[in-house]
């Protein structure tokens, strides 16, 4: 990257950063020449933009399909009540403009799938991955593997965090850290474990404190290691991590395509795709229909139900799908539409958030010679869509 000259209004802007011993105007001009891509807009999310953006990042690209739910206030502060019902991606647009206009904020209302990964990353400078589930994790650690990016790498369970920068160049990333994906469903997300918003401070706040030392040279980035925050005790401790010599690089997505479908969002398909090789039911199944689909073989006819809760409910759903929340529903199947109607039984599809809770839900069903399927990626790849719409 070339290194601008600062102007006048740079100088004041930033005049506090500026005179820190060893950063300067030569750090300050670095950032505004970078380009930063953070994945997410939610309780990570929201710290790195707002410190990114103020710190006066010259490019920051936001990926993120969601929308911003009421359950998102106590820790996402990078929004408000105003907010709510409005894609993440441009509520924490508005925010960070407000706070620093003379950025470039993109916005990319989409998931990260390994179809658009490597397009999204290719021109950046470093990744900054602020999602909540593993599927993205590993293939953000792996589409930066191969594109020679490093990734700043934090996530959050109960009361405690972890943030790490991964660098294939560098030594370690994610698959020398943890070399097994977690199995869906083996480990909570926020959702279900719940979370406190100032631990997502802490932690996000570290990721975006690593992010501006990689891109400025200043101190020691976390490299071959990583740091574990236990909030209770307020407890810091830095861990070695180093890299797997038997482990074979990542070269190509394709490669690992099975991880990244761990929460369901593999596979999907947007307007101008055409057919693609579809994952058959498995004999037993197919009695039932199959298992699961994505939004683009789901038919006008097609009876929908939303499996998620109350409050993510709230902030859109759908159009004409029914709520039947998942607890519910799995205690009381027959709340079903058509199951007397063999051939309507067959056309209904269950979706949550991200696809993880409407497979669980629809197998159990399935075992109960109920005929129902799960949409991939739930209702964030609905979102994901160019024009998100009932087909």
């Amino acid at each position: 990257m070339s290194i601008s000259r600062l102007n006048p209004a740079d100088r004041a802007r930033y005049a506090r950063q500026i005179r820190l011993s060893g950063f300067g105007e030569s750090a300050q001009a670095a950032l505004l020449d970078s380009h930063v891509l953070v994945i997410g807009a939610g309780g990570l999310g929201a710290p790195i933009l707002s410190y990114l953006a103020a710190a006066g990042i010259g490019t920051i690209t936001v990926v993120d399909p969601d929308v911003v739910e009421l359950s998102n206030l106590h820790r996402q502060v990078i929004h408000s009540e105003a907010t709510i019902g409005t894609r993440k991606i441009d509520s924490a647009q508005e925010r960070m403009t407000e706070v620093n206009s003379s950025i470039e904020v993109r916005t990319i209302p989409q998931l990260l799938t390994p179809d658009n990964a490597l397009g999204l990353f290719d021109g950046v400078d470093i990744v900054v991955d602020g999602s909540d589930n593993f599927a993205t994790r590993y293939l953000a650690n792996d589409a930066c593997e191969i594109l020679g990016i490093p990734l700043v790498w934090g996530t959050i369970l109960g009361f405690d965090g972890q943030v790490a920068v991964f660098d294939a160049k560098h030594g370690a990333t994610l698959r020398d850290l943890y070399p097994e994906v977690p199995a869906p469903g083996s480990v909570p997300d926020c959702s279900v474990a719940g979370v406190l918003g100032p631990l997502c401070g802490s932690i996000g706040s570290a990721m975006a404190m690593e992010t501006i030392k990689v891109l400025t040279g200043i101190g020691t980035p976390l490299f071959d290691s990583v740091a574990i925050h236990s909030s209770l005790d307020a407890g810091w401790e830095t861990v070695p991590v180093r890299p797997n010599p038997g482990r074979p690089p990542v070269t190509d997505l394709e490669q690992h395509r099975s991880d990244y479908a761990q929460h369901s969002f593999d596979s999907l398909h947007t307007e101008g795709d055409v057919g693609g090789d579809r994952t058959e039911p498995n004999t037993e199944d197919s009695a039932l229909g199959p298992a699961t689909l994505t939004w683009a073989d789901i038919d006008d006819g097609a009876i929908l139900v939303d499996v998620r809760e109350d409050d993510e409910v709230a902030s859109g759903m759908v159009p004409g799908a029914i709520h039947i929340p998942m607890a519910e529903l799995l205690a009381d199947p027959d709340r079903l539409p058509g199951q007397q109607d063999p051939k309507q039984q067959s056309a209904l599809a269950l979706y949550c958030r991200s696809g993880v809770r409407s497979a669980k839900t629809a197998a159990q069903l399935r075992s109960q010679g109920i005929g129902v399927a799960s949409i991939n990626g739930g209702y964030l790849a609905f979102l994901s869509q160019p024009t998100p719409q009932r087909r």
